[in-house]
């Protein structure tokens, strides 16, 4: 049986990583109005069980295993690589944090994979390419965060609002005890999962939240536009 080759390869994190950047690339192609189709691209977790160790514990390995699952043998995929900075508190040594620290290892890992041998004794080798995102805007000036970041600072101004009622919880908590524990490191994730329980919604489900105009977002589509920039129009 022949392998179906699919020319765009995004590696994430884990679930909820993998379900935003499914219907975050749809609602793209959608809005910038691409003519793609669904097998031009696919998003997988880094492992089944998810993790970002599983990147740097052993990343090359995992890795090439998603490239030669979805390359033939005249083509390799494109492969896209979408991880967390996440906080400073989490930094192990195969959970690096920061936006410099993850870049740092990133680089170490994309340089190992164009050096494996497969990749180096395919024929489309010279064609072949690897990139990374950070999230959430993938510059150094935002050193820490996560996918949870990007996604409550795009939320539309209704759904923001909502957010509002935690800083007044927050506040409260403030002056009841001198040291509240609601760190920054849980604020985010802490947000984004009461707001979704109150409407009894996943994160993938409350894409249409997004303001898809919002400045938030840009890295992100820049990102996008990079990787389909050959792909026509649907736009008149």
């Amino acid at each position: 049986m022949t392998k179906k080759f699919i020319k765009n390869l995004f590696i994430v994190e884990g679930s909820s990583d993998k379900d935003f950047m499914e219907k975050f690339i749809k609602l793209f192609i959608s809005k910038e109005e691409l003519n793609i189709a669904d097998d031009f691209y696919v998003v997988k977790k880094i492992k089944e069980e998810g993790g970002k160790s599983h990147f740097f514990r052993k990343g090359v390995v995992n890795i090439i295993n998603h490239i030669e699952e979805n390359s033939d043998d005249e083509n390799l995929s494109k492969t896209f690589l979408i991880v967390d900075a996440d906080w400073e508190i989490h930094h192990q040594e195969y959970q690096p944090a920061g936006y410099s620290k993850v870049s740092e290892a990133l680089k170490e890992i994309k340089n190992q994979i164009k050096d494996h041998s497969f990749i180096q004794s395919h024929r489309a080798f010279d064609q072949f390419e690897i990139d990374h995102f950070i999230m959430p805007f993938n510059k150094e000036t935002q050193e820490y965060g996560e996918l949870e970041t990007l996604f409550i600072n795009a939320l539309k101004p209704e759904y923001q609002n909502k957010l509002n009622c935690l800083n007044t919880l927050e506040d409260c908590l403030k002056h009841k005890s001198p040291k509240p524990n609601i760190q920054s490191h849980h604020k985010d994730k802490m947000r984004m999962e009461i707001l979704l329980k109150s409407y009894n919604k996943t994160m993938d489900k409350a894409i249409e939240w997004i303001d898809y105009e919002s400045e938030i977002l840009q890295d992100l589509k820049n990102f996008l536009h990079k990787k389909f920039s050959k792909i026509r129009t649907n736009k008149k």
